[in-house]
């Protein structure tokens, strides 16, 4: 991807399911790269990653709503890596949630309400289009949590591994040794973070 203000992309479909491009392409009216979608999967990396072999971990999907705050229906939520071994459950306990899962396990079907993408070092995301965002160790970089922290849409939440630096734009609301979670949301009173809790 290149660097560049936002722009909508344009859908080119050579085959659907619904309202799922199962063939075509994604192009960029403002730089004219096409990305390829290809089994329902659109290809941001350039053919340079694959779906990995990534296991759920029990809990990991109530966790992930937890800390995302999916109280309510409604909106996107991204799941990279690990994370999106808990996509499949997490659609079972929310209500009209759109789940993006970004280098997503092995396994996983677009379709409904699952999106796939692959994707190198940008964050496929326009500013304010994301509920919550989770993002393991290998998508804990500086540019992928900025560009989290970007698509946050107001009082949206980023998880993000313990090791990788809260951006200045959010507001931590709890950590443990594994995880930080974060929020847009600007609040004039709050509070110390809060232990988590640990996993057992």
């Amino acid at each position: 991807m290149r660097a560049h203000e936002d722009s909508w992309l344009v859908a080119s479909a050579d085959a659907l399911v619904e309202r799922h491009i199962v063939r075509g392409e994604l192009g960029c009216p403002v730089c004219g790269t096409r990305y390829p979608v290809h089994e329902g999967v659109v290809d941001f990396a350039s053919g340079s990653s694959a779906p990995r072999e990534y296991a759920a971990l029990e809990g990991m999907a109530v966790r992930a709503a937890a800390l995302l705050g999916l109280t309510e229906p409604g909106g996107m939520v991204v799941l990279a890596g690990e994370w999106s071994a808990a996509a499949t459950e997490m659609l079972e306990m929310t209500e009209n949630v759109q789940l993006l899962a970004l280098d997503y396990a092995r396994g996983l079907r677009s379709g409904g309400a699952l999106s796939l993408a692959l994707i190198a070092d940008v964050l496929p995301l326009a500013a304010s289009s994301a509920r919550g965002v989770a993002l393991d160790l290998a998508h804990a970089t500086p540019a992928l949590v900025q560009g989290a922290a970007r698509a946050l849409s107001p009082g949206g939440r980023l998880i993000a591994p313990s090791t990788a630096a809260v951006p200045d734009s959010l507001q931590e609301l709890a950590r443990d040794d594994e995880h930080w979670v974060a929020t847009t949301s600007a609040q004039t009173n709050v509070s110390a973070p809060v232990t988590i809790g640990v996993r057992r």
